[in-house]
Order: structure tokens, then sequence, then C-alpha cells
């Protein structure tokens, strides 16, 4: 089977909406979805997949209340209930918690207009399997007439742990983070969201000491200010439910079918979009032995760096996990081929309580959320390109169709000064330069002195001279060359103001390489606009 790559580019413009398929064909979507997954009877280890679609949605559901109301957010009153009745459609995505830009934002606020277009609740997971990529984000800022930017941290990093186990290295760092930004940019940007939303993350220091978290926090109490009403919950939660497990221990019980598969679409992935690294989009899954790598991370709550999970089949009845990297095995679960799952699931059920984190990976993520969860899946391009590779596996693994997604991404800018400058004219200049080195006597004005006229002649006796063999040609590229120098002085003025154009367009398109860019964070733009914005990219038609 061959891959077709889907291209797929972030908005140009300010205010640019990619939406793959449009808005207003997700309740279609939706709908084709629910029809394909009602008819989907998959067994899962002893639970087929329309009885744990049910568990999943009524747990996960009733956590995220849980969730909610812990830091006050539990605004789920009146909305429509997936987990109490399958007929109500769920809507789900999901990213980490950090500091993203609009264009990641959009998402959530999507995610509530179609769940609102066809009477259904929207779920927003929090990644914080996730690692950090920074505890910091670029601010603009202008000095001596220079726009320019820096990095301004909000806490200490911490190296690479997960969301979930990082706590605040630098409370004093967290708690200025938004006077030093504002400081910094000065009033480069009217009103930003920064200004008004930091007080709730700090706000909820008194709530957890989760840096994740807390930014979690603040993101929710303003899409709630904004009417935006989604369900919420990390997605380390979603790993200890016990429909997630009952997944986990369908694919630890087929490893090394999953491993082939896998393995062998990412090949295909990789030759369809010409990727000679071994490691991206993700590495392959290993075999050491008889131990089989599986999708999943795992790691200790006292050591919290992610390790892959590796599994062996003992008998079949029995398996080992280990922790890669650690010689003895951390658990044997009663699980094989065509061993119901049931006591396997409960002894993973107790790992959380002896300290141990099993989580989901990308690919796996999205495998579960929309195969077991959700009705429709709202990607931004980044996980698009990866499910790409995730809709490769599905068909692989379960034999069906995999639901469709939705990608939605926005461009949008913070509203800096910037400069009219452009590429066009760049290479317009650029081009008139090249020209008048290769060809000053196209640009030369009358009357011409002595000089260059004897110049003007040589070269068109060059120009038209034999080039039957090597030194003939070499002899009128030396003659049309020393023409061209010779005519040189009568064109340098022209050239000296073409080059000192191209210089300030070149500064100019510097400027507004920052004024310009989508990857600021949401929470440096301008409060207002920020909410047109978002609110005009998530809107739907009801179909």
């Amino acid at each position: 089977m061959t891959m077709t790559p889907r291209r797929l580019r972030a908005p140009a413009e300010d205010g640019g909406i990619l939406a793959d398929p449009p808005l207003a064909e997700a309740p279609g979507v939706l709908a084709a979805n629910r029809a394909r997954l009602a008819s989907w009877d998959h067994d899962f280890q002893g639970r087929r997949a329309g009885r744990l679609r049910a568990m999943a949605r009524h747990e996960i559901l009733e956590q995220s209340r849980r969730f909610l109301r812990r830091f006050g957010l539990d605004d789920l009153d009146g909305l429509p209930d997936p987990g109490s009745d399958p007929n109500v459609p769920l809507i789900v995505t999901g990213h980490q918690p950090e500091l993203s830009h609009p264009g990641v934002w959009v998402k959530n606020f999507a995610t509530e207009a179609i769940a609102g277009a066809v009477g259904g609740l929207g779920l927003n997971l929090i990644v914080d399997n996730d690692i950090p990529k920074a505890v910091a984000i670029r601010v603009p800022f202008r000095e001596n007439g220079r726009l320019l930017s820096r990095y301004v941290a909000f806490d200490e990093w911490s190296g690479e742990f997960p969301y979930e186990d990082l706590r605040i290295r630098d409370e004093a760092a967290f708690a200025t983070f938004a006077d030093r930004t504002l400081e910094l940019m000065g009033p480069l940007i009217d009103d930003p969201l920064l200004r008004h939303d930091w007080p709730r993350a700090i706000e909820a220091t008194g709530t957890t000491d989760r840096l994740g978290l807390r930014l979690a926090a603040m993101r929710r109490t303003r899409e709630a200010a904004w009417g935006v009403r989604n369900a919420e919950l990390p997605l380390s939660r979603v790993c200890e439910s016990e429909a997630f497990l009952w997944f986990a221990c369908h694919l630890l019980a087929h490893l090394p079918r999953v491993r082939s598969v896998h393995n062998a679409a990412l090949e295909r992935y990789r030759k369809a979009h010409g990727i000679r690294s071994r490691n991206h989009p993700v590495p392959e899954l290993a075999q050491e032995g008889d131990w089989y790598e599986a999708p999943f991370w795992i790691w200790r709550r006292e050591s919290p760096r992610r390790h892959p999970l590796l599994a062996r089949q003992v008998d079949p009845t029995r398996m080992e996990l280990r922790i890669a990297g650690e010689d003895e095995p951390l658990c044997e679960l009663p699980l094989g081929p065509d061993r119901d799952a049931c006591c396997a699931v409960e002894r993973l059920r107790e790992l959380p309580a002896e300290g141990v984190r099993l989580r989901t990976r990308a690919l796996t993520t999205t495998m579960f959320a929309r195969a077991l969860l959700g009705d429709l899946f709202l990607h931004g391009i980044g996980g698009a390109k990866y499910d790409e590779l995730g809709d490769e596996v599905f068909r692989g693994v379960f034999g069906l169709e995999p639901p469709a997604f939705l990608t939605l991404s926005l461009t949008l800018w913070p509203g800096l000064p910037d400069d009219p400058a452009s590429a066009e004219q760049l290479r317009s200049v650029e081009a008139q330069i090249r020209d008048l080195t290769f060809n000053p006597d196209r640009h030369l004005a009358e009357p011409l002195p002595e000089a260059a006229r004897s110049a003007l002649l040589a070269k068109q006796s060059a120009v038209e001279g034999p080039t039957g063999s090597r030194r003939q040609r070499i002899a009128r590229y030396y003659a049309i060359r020393e023409a061209n120098r010779a005519l040189e002085p009568l064109v340098s003025a022209e050239r000296s103001a073409l080059h000192q154009q191209a210089e300030r367009l070149r500064a100019g398109l510097a400027r507004n390489a920052l004024a310009r860019s989508r990857e600021y964070a949401a929470v440096l733009h301008p409060s207002d606009r920020l909410r047109t914005a978002l609110k005009g990219a998530s809107r739907v038609t009801s179909t």
C-alpha cells in the first residue's frame, strides 16, 4: 500500500485559517464517524468496542468534572452529557499545557463550536505526559528604534521531566513573569491578554505546584469568560482509567503484530515523505531478544524520566513488563493473545499506587481518543501529519478504516509595527543589480565617452565571436568580463543606490519576520482582537 502525503501549510497571512476539511463539514464528518464506529465490534481481550466506548466516556467525563471542580471550573451543568447518553456526540482535542500561540488555542474554540452545532460536548485533553520544550516565551520589544525579541522565563529549567511531574522550581520567577514581560514590551502591544490572565495562574498556586496545571487553569478560566465550555482532563488521568487499560492490554497481548504493523507503516511514511532520519517522525519499535518495545512510556515517580515500555510473552497466558534500562521485570500480567484481560487490567490499576506511570505515546493517544472515546478529533498541523502514520497503524492493527479527523490552525500576528517591504520587492531589486553587473551596456545613457564606445564594441564582438572550441569559449568569456568591467564605472551610482535599497528591504523583512510571526504566545496578543479572531476562526455552520 502506498501513502499519499497531505500537504498542510500554516496560512501565511494575518487572520488566515487552515481547516481541512472546512469547519462547515465537521457535523457531516462526525456523523460518518459515528456510523462507522457503531458497527465496529472489535474484541479488546474480552471487552467489545461498543461497551468499551461507553465505559471510556462515562469514566473520563466523570473524572473531568472532578478535575474541573478542583479548580473551581466545573461549569458543565446544562450541557449535553455523552457519558450518560450514547446518542450525544463527543468532540475531542488536546495539547500540551504550555503558553501556546493562537493557532493551537483555536482548536479549543472550534471544539466547543462544533459541539454546539451538533448538540454534543467538547473535551480537551491536557497532554501532561509530554516534556516541555521551554519554560520561557519569546517577547518582542523595541530598542533604539529597532524591533527585537528575547526570551523571558517563567520558571527555572528542570530538565526533561514530563509536565505531570514538573513542579515549579522558581516561584519568584513565576510570580513576577507578567510584570517583567510587560515592562520589556512597553507599549508595543495594546492591552495584552497576559495583563489580565497571569493573576489566575498565580492564584492556582494555592491549588497545585505543577507548572502545567497552573497554565491550564489560567487558560480554562479565560475560555469560560469568553463563553467556551469544554470538559477537560489531564491525559495522565485518562491513562489510569479502566477503559484505557483494556485498550493497552489489547495492544500488549498482540505486541509482536502491533510492532510489525507499526514499523512497516513507519517505513512507508518515511518513503512517502522522503525522510531519511531514523528518529522522525518517531523511532521504530525495537526488539531486544524476546522483549518487544510497546507504544507506551513508563517511568517511576521518584525518577520522572520517560522510558520505553518493554514486554515479553513468557507463555500463552503470562506476560512480563520491564522498564527499558532496568534489568529486572517490573511486573507480570496474566495476559496472552487469547486470554481475557480482566485480571491484567486489575494488575495495571495497581501501578499508580506503586509510583509507576504507564502513559501513552502520541500515536496511541489519538488512536484511543478516536476509536474509543470521541466521535471527532481536532488536530493541529503537527498532529495531523503524525496521524497520517497513525491511520496506517490503525488500519493494520484493527482492520478498519479509521474515523476521520479535522485539521485546524490559525495565523494571527500580534499587531507589532511592521514594514512595507516585501520579498517580491527584494527579488526585483536583486535582479536589477545582477543585470547591472552582467549587462551594464543596457543601462548606459548618451552621450557615451569614447572609452565606453570601445568597450561596447569589444563586448559586441565577443558576443558574436566563435564558440566552437573550448579555447574560443574561454576567450569569449574573458573578453565579455573585461568589457563589463570597463563599463562598470558608468553605472556605479545606480548600482550603489540599488544596493542601499536592497539593504533597506532586507532590514524591513527582518523586522517583518519578528512583527508577523505566528509563534508568539497567545497571552501576548491584544485581548479584544484575540477573542474576535478565535471566535471567528472557529465558527461552524450546522448542517
